[in-house]
Protein backbone atom coordinates (compact mmCIF):
# COMPACT_ATOMS: atom_id res chain seq x y z
CA UNK A 1 0.00 0.00 0.00
CA UNK A 2 2.80 2.43 0.93
CA UNK A 3 4.67 1.58 -2.31
CA UNK A 4 1.51 2.25 -4.33
CA UNK A 5 1.05 5.67 -2.71
CA UNK A 6 4.68 6.63 -3.33
CA UNK A 7 4.43 5.48 -6.95
CA UNK A 8 1.19 7.40 -7.53
CA UNK A 9 2.81 10.57 -6.22
CA UNK A 10 5.89 10.09 -8.40
CA UNK A 11 3.76 9.57 -11.50
CA UNK A 12 1.38 12.48 -10.93
CA UNK A 13 0.36 14.34 -14.08
CA UNK A 14 2.19 17.64 -14.75
CA UNK A 15 1.06 21.16 -15.57
CA UNK A 16 3.12 24.02 -17.01
CA UNK A 17 3.68 25.74 -13.68
CA UNK A 18 7.31 26.80 -13.98
CA UNK A 19 8.77 30.21 -14.69
CA UNK A 20 10.26 30.71 -18.15
CA UNK A 21 13.99 31.44 -18.05
CA UNK A 22 16.25 33.15 -20.62
CA UNK A 23 17.41 30.91 -23.44
CA UNK A 24 21.03 30.87 -22.23
CA UNK A 25 20.01 29.72 -18.76
CA UNK A 26 17.64 27.12 -20.19
CA UNK A 27 20.35 25.77 -22.49
CA UNK A 28 22.72 25.48 -19.53
CA UNK A 29 20.17 23.43 -17.57
CA UNK A 30 19.52 21.12 -20.51
CA UNK A 31 23.22 20.53 -21.13
CA UNK A 32 23.78 19.71 -17.45
CA UNK A 33 20.96 17.17 -17.58
CA UNK A 34 22.29 15.63 -20.80
CA UNK A 35 25.85 15.34 -19.46
CA UNK A 36 24.68 13.72 -16.22
CA UNK A 37 22.55 11.17 -18.09
CA UNK A 38 25.48 10.01 -20.23
CA UNK A 39 28.61 10.51 -18.13
CA UNK A 40 27.43 9.71 -14.62
CA UNK A 41 27.66 6.09 -13.39
CA UNK A 42 24.32 5.14 -11.89
CA UNK A 43 22.06 2.18 -11.20
CA UNK A 44 18.48 1.98 -10.12
CA UNK A 45 14.94 0.82 -10.76
CA UNK A 46 12.34 2.93 -12.53
CA UNK A 47 8.71 2.55 -13.55
CA UNK A 48 7.46 3.36 -17.05
CA UNK A 49 3.74 4.00 -17.53
CA UNK A 50 1.97 4.52 -20.87
CA UNK A 51 -1.81 4.50 -20.71
CA UNK A 52 -2.86 1.51 -18.64
CA UNK A 53 0.43 -0.31 -19.23
CA UNK A 54 3.19 -0.25 -16.65
CA UNK A 55 6.68 -1.74 -16.67
CA UNK A 56 9.35 -1.97 -13.97
CA UNK A 57 12.89 -1.73 -15.33
CA UNK A 58 16.33 -2.03 -13.79
CA UNK A 59 18.96 0.23 -15.36
CA UNK A 60 22.75 0.53 -15.09
CA UNK A 61 24.95 3.09 -16.81
CA UNK A 62 28.70 2.58 -17.17
CA UNK A 63 30.87 5.50 -18.18
CA UNK A 64 34.45 5.45 -19.43
CA UNK A 65 35.92 8.61 -20.89
CA UNK A 66 33.69 10.03 -23.59
CA UNK A 67 31.56 6.92 -24.08
CA UNK A 68 28.96 5.17 -21.98
CA UNK A 69 27.03 1.94 -22.20
CA UNK A 70 23.76 1.05 -20.53
CA UNK A 71 21.98 -2.15 -19.58
CA UNK A 72 18.23 -2.27 -18.98
CA UNK A 73 16.41 -5.35 -17.68
CA UNK A 74 12.61 -5.57 -17.75
CA UNK A 75 11.57 -7.03 -14.39
CA UNK A 76 8.00 -8.04 -15.24
CA UNK A 77 6.25 -9.67 -18.18
CA UNK A 78 8.36 -11.30 -20.87
CA UNK A 79 12.05 -11.55 -20.09
CA UNK A 80 13.87 -8.82 -22.01
CA UNK A 81 17.22 -7.10 -21.71
CA UNK A 82 18.40 -4.07 -23.66
CA UNK A 83 22.03 -3.08 -24.06
CA UNK A 84 22.82 0.34 -25.47
CA UNK A 85 26.12 1.14 -27.15
CA UNK A 86 26.79 4.57 -28.66
CA UNK A 87 24.12 5.02 -31.37
CA UNK A 88 22.56 1.58 -31.43
CA UNK A 89 21.04 -0.96 -29.09
CA UNK A 90 20.61 -4.71 -28.91
CA UNK A 91 17.55 -6.29 -27.32
CA UNK A 92 17.82 -9.81 -25.94
CA UNK A 93 14.47 -11.60 -25.86
CA UNK A 94 13.79 -14.98 -24.30
CA UNK A 95 10.87 -17.08 -25.55
CA UNK A 96 9.93 -20.73 -26.09
CA UNK A 97 12.58 -21.01 -28.81
CA UNK A 98 15.36 -19.69 -26.60
CA UNK A 99 17.24 -16.40 -26.81
CA UNK A 100 16.73 -14.01 -29.73
CA UNK A 101 18.68 -10.85 -30.58
CA UNK A 102 17.14 -7.75 -32.13
CA UNK A 103 19.41 -4.97 -33.32
CA UNK A 104 17.98 -1.44 -33.40
CA UNK A 105 19.13 2.03 -34.36
CA UNK A 106 19.38 4.53 -31.54
CA UNK A 107 20.23 4.06 -27.89
CA UNK A 108 18.02 6.58 -26.05
CA UNK A 109 16.31 5.47 -22.89
CA UNK A 110 15.26 6.94 -19.56
CA UNK A 111 16.95 8.84 -18.02
CA UNK A 112 19.15 9.49 -21.10
CA UNK A 113 16.48 11.30 -23.13
CA UNK A 114 18.20 14.49 -24.29
CA UNK A 115 20.68 14.71 -27.17
CA UNK A 116 24.41 14.96 -26.48
CA UNK A 117 24.42 18.61 -27.57
CA UNK A 118 21.32 20.47 -26.42
CA UNK A 119 21.82 24.03 -27.73
CA UNK A 120 19.54 23.51 -30.75
CA UNK A 121 16.63 22.45 -28.53
CA UNK A 122 16.16 26.07 -27.47
CA UNK A 123 15.06 26.93 -31.01
CA UNK A 124 11.99 24.71 -30.63
CA UNK A 125 11.35 24.55 -26.87
CA UNK A 126 11.23 27.19 -24.17
CA UNK A 127 12.54 26.16 -20.75
CA UNK A 128 10.69 26.74 -17.50
CA UNK A 129 12.06 26.11 -14.01
CA UNK A 130 9.60 24.86 -11.43
CA UNK A 131 9.63 24.03 -7.75
CA UNK A 132 11.79 21.58 -5.89
CA UNK A 133 10.35 18.08 -5.59
CA UNK A 134 11.41 14.71 -4.22
CA UNK A 135 11.64 11.50 -6.24
CA UNK A 136 13.05 8.22 -4.94
CA UNK A 137 13.96 10.02 -1.72
CA UNK A 138 16.12 12.62 -3.47
CA UNK A 139 15.55 16.32 -4.00
CA UNK A 140 15.16 17.43 -7.61
CA UNK A 141 14.37 20.57 -9.60
CA UNK A 142 11.48 20.62 -12.07
CA UNK A 143 12.62 21.56 -15.59
CA UNK A 144 9.93 21.92 -18.27
CA UNK A 145 10.45 21.90 -22.04
CA UNK A 146 7.47 23.67 -23.61
CA UNK A 147 7.05 23.32 -27.40
CA UNK A 148 7.13 26.52 -29.42
CA UNK A 149 4.82 25.00 -32.08
CA UNK A 150 2.44 22.08 -32.72
CA UNK A 151 5.05 19.72 -34.18
CA UNK A 152 6.43 18.26 -30.93
CA UNK A 153 5.40 17.02 -27.51
CA UNK A 154 6.23 18.76 -24.23
CA UNK A 155 8.40 17.33 -21.46
CA UNK A 156 8.65 17.76 -17.73
CA UNK A 157 11.85 16.56 -16.06
CA UNK A 158 12.86 16.53 -12.42
CA UNK A 159 16.66 16.82 -12.26
CA UNK A 160 18.63 15.80 -9.18
CA UNK A 161 19.79 18.94 -7.38
CA UNK A 162 23.33 17.63 -6.89
CA UNK A 163 24.04 15.73 -10.10
CA UNK A 164 21.51 16.89 -12.71
CA UNK A 165 20.38 13.32 -13.39
CA UNK A 166 16.68 13.16 -14.32
CA UNK A 167 14.83 11.25 -11.61
CA UNK A 168 11.49 11.64 -13.36
CA UNK A 169 10.34 12.45 -16.91
CA UNK A 170 6.85 13.03 -18.28
CA UNK A 171 5.86 13.53 -21.93
CA UNK A 172 2.65 15.53 -22.42
CA UNK A 173 0.48 16.56 -25.36
CA UNK A 174 -0.71 20.05 -26.23
CA UNK A 175 -3.59 19.82 -23.76
CA UNK A 176 -1.30 18.77 -20.91
CA UNK A 177 -2.42 15.12 -20.93
CA UNK A 178 0.24 12.61 -19.97
CA UNK A 179 1.43 10.37 -22.82
CA UNK A 180 4.23 8.44 -21.13
CA UNK A 181 6.06 8.86 -17.85
CA UNK A 182 9.10 7.47 -16.09
CA UNK A 183 10.11 7.73 -12.45
CA UNK A 184 12.86 6.15 -10.38
CA UNK A 185 11.72 4.30 -7.29
CA UNK A 186 15.34 3.80 -6.22
CA UNK A 187 18.60 5.10 -7.66
CA UNK A 188 22.27 5.26 -6.68
CA UNK A 189 24.72 7.56 -8.44
CA UNK A 190 28.49 7.95 -8.50
CA UNK A 191 30.95 5.48 -7.08
CA UNK A 192 33.27 3.30 -9.08
CA UNK A 193 31.72 2.22 -12.35
CA UNK A 194 31.35 -1.51 -12.88
CA UNK A 195 33.04 -3.18 -15.84
CA UNK A 196 31.08 -2.58 -19.02
CA UNK A 197 29.03 -5.57 -20.21
CA UNK A 198 30.37 -7.28 -23.30
CA UNK A 199 28.32 -6.50 -26.40
CA UNK A 200 26.38 -9.58 -27.50
CA UNK A 201 27.07 -11.00 -30.93
CA UNK A 202 24.69 -9.43 -33.43
CA UNK A 203 23.88 -9.74 -37.09
CA UNK A 204 26.65 -8.61 -39.48
CA UNK A 205 26.85 -4.88 -39.99
CA UNK A 206 26.12 -5.24 -43.72
CA UNK A 207 22.47 -5.80 -42.72
CA UNK A 208 22.46 -2.00 -42.33
CA UNK A 209 23.79 -0.18 -45.39
CA UNK A 210 24.15 3.63 -45.62
CA UNK A 211 21.87 5.32 -48.13
CA UNK A 212 22.83 8.52 -49.94
CA UNK A 213 19.81 9.02 -52.20
CA UNK A 214 16.55 7.21 -51.64
CA UNK A 215 13.61 6.34 -53.84
CA UNK A 216 11.49 9.06 -52.21
CA UNK A 217 12.26 12.78 -51.88
CA UNK A 218 11.12 14.49 -48.67
CA UNK A 219 9.92 17.98 -49.62
CA UNK A 220 9.11 19.27 -46.13
CA UNK A 221 10.31 18.67 -42.58
CA UNK A 222 8.85 20.39 -39.50
CA UNK A 223 11.07 23.20 -38.15
CA UNK A 224 14.09 21.87 -36.28
CA UNK A 225 13.88 18.34 -37.71
CA UNK A 226 16.93 17.11 -39.62
CA UNK A 227 17.91 13.80 -41.17
CA UNK A 228 19.76 11.65 -38.63
CA UNK A 229 19.86 8.29 -40.39
CA UNK A 230 19.30 6.98 -43.92
CA UNK A 231 19.94 3.28 -44.47
CA UNK A 232 18.74 0.18 -46.24
CA UNK A 233 17.96 -2.69 -43.93
CA UNK A 234 16.21 -6.01 -43.64
CA UNK A 235 13.17 -6.15 -41.42
CA UNK A 236 11.78 -9.27 -39.73
CA UNK A 237 9.15 -11.13 -41.77
CA UNK A 238 9.79 -8.97 -44.85
CA UNK A 239 11.25 -9.97 -48.19
CA UNK A 240 14.04 -7.82 -49.55
CA UNK A 241 15.32 -4.56 -48.14
CA UNK A 242 13.52 -1.52 -46.82
CA UNK A 243 14.71 2.08 -46.84
CA UNK A 244 14.69 3.49 -43.31
CA UNK A 245 14.98 7.23 -42.74
CA UNK A 246 15.03 8.90 -39.32
CA UNK A 247 14.39 12.62 -38.76
CA UNK A 248 14.70 14.29 -35.36
CA UNK A 249 14.71 17.62 -33.56
CA UNK A 250 16.85 16.09 -30.81
CA UNK A 251 13.90 14.90 -28.72
CA UNK A 252 11.15 13.76 -31.08
CA UNK A 253 11.84 11.22 -33.81
CA UNK A 254 10.03 10.47 -37.05
CA UNK A 255 10.85 7.35 -39.09
CA UNK A 256 10.02 6.74 -42.74
CA UNK A 257 10.02 3.24 -44.24
CA UNK A 258 9.97 2.84 -48.03
CA UNK A 259 9.42 -0.55 -49.68
CA UNK A 260 7.98 -1.89 -52.96
CA UNK A 261 4.18 -1.85 -52.86
CA UNK A 262 2.51 -5.28 -52.98
CA UNK A 263 1.42 -6.36 -56.45
CA UNK A 264 -2.18 -5.51 -57.39
CA UNK A 265 -2.29 -2.80 -54.69
CA UNK A 266 -4.07 0.12 -56.33
CA UNK A 267 -4.05 2.54 -53.42
CA UNK A 268 -3.71 2.61 -49.67
CA UNK A 269 -3.97 5.25 -46.98
CA UNK A 270 -4.18 4.32 -43.36
CA UNK A 271 -3.46 6.17 -40.17
CA UNK A 272 -3.36 5.28 -36.50
CA UNK A 273 -2.59 6.84 -33.14
CA UNK A 274 -1.41 5.01 -30.05
CA UNK A 275 -0.41 7.15 -27.11
CA UNK A 276 2.60 9.22 -28.13
CA UNK A 277 2.96 7.40 -31.48
CA UNK A 278 1.32 8.46 -34.73
CA UNK A 279 1.53 6.62 -38.05
CA UNK A 280 0.42 7.14 -41.65
CA UNK A 281 0.84 4.61 -44.49
CA UNK A 282 0.25 5.49 -48.14
CA UNK A 283 1.00 4.24 -51.64
CA UNK A 284 3.24 6.52 -53.65
CA UNK A 285 3.99 5.40 -57.19
CA UNK A 286 5.42 1.87 -57.02
CA UNK A 287 6.18 2.22 -53.30
CA UNK A 288 4.46 1.77 -49.98
CA UNK A 289 5.57 4.45 -47.54
CA UNK A 290 5.02 4.34 -43.78
CA UNK A 291 5.77 7.38 -41.64
CA UNK A 292 5.60 7.04 -37.86
CA UNK A 293 7.03 8.77 -34.85
CA UNK A 294 6.81 9.86 -31.24
CA UNK A 295 5.52 13.22 -32.43
CA UNK A 296 2.09 14.89 -32.76
CA UNK A 297 -0.11 14.08 -35.73
CA UNK A 298 0.61 17.38 -37.57
CA UNK A 299 4.33 16.51 -37.69
CA UNK A 300 3.81 12.97 -39.00
CA UNK A 301 1.16 14.10 -41.49
CA UNK A 302 3.34 16.95 -42.76
CA UNK A 303 6.17 14.56 -43.62
CA UNK A 304 3.93 11.83 -45.08
CA UNK A 305 2.00 14.19 -47.36
CA UNK A 306 5.03 16.06 -48.69
CA UNK A 307 6.80 13.23 -50.50
CA UNK A 308 7.62 12.65 -54.16
CA UNK A 309 9.04 9.75 -56.14
CA UNK A 310 12.52 10.58 -57.43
Amino acid sequence: MIYALVLAAALAAPAWAGTEVPDAEGASWLQRISDASRKLPYEGIFVMQMGDRMKTIQVENHSSGLTSTSRLVVLDGKQREIRCYRNESVTLVWDAKGQRLERRLGSRHFPDLLPEKTAKLIDNYSVRLGDLDRVAGQECRTVELVPRDRYRWGYQLCADQLTGLPLKAVMVDGAGHTLVQYAFTSVRTGGQSKPEPEPPAVAPSDDLRPLDTGAIAVRFLPPGFIKEVAIKRKLPNRNGEVEHWVFSDGLSHISMFVEPAPKNLISIRGQSTHGMMNMLTRKLGPYQVTVLGDAPWPAVEAVATNLAVR
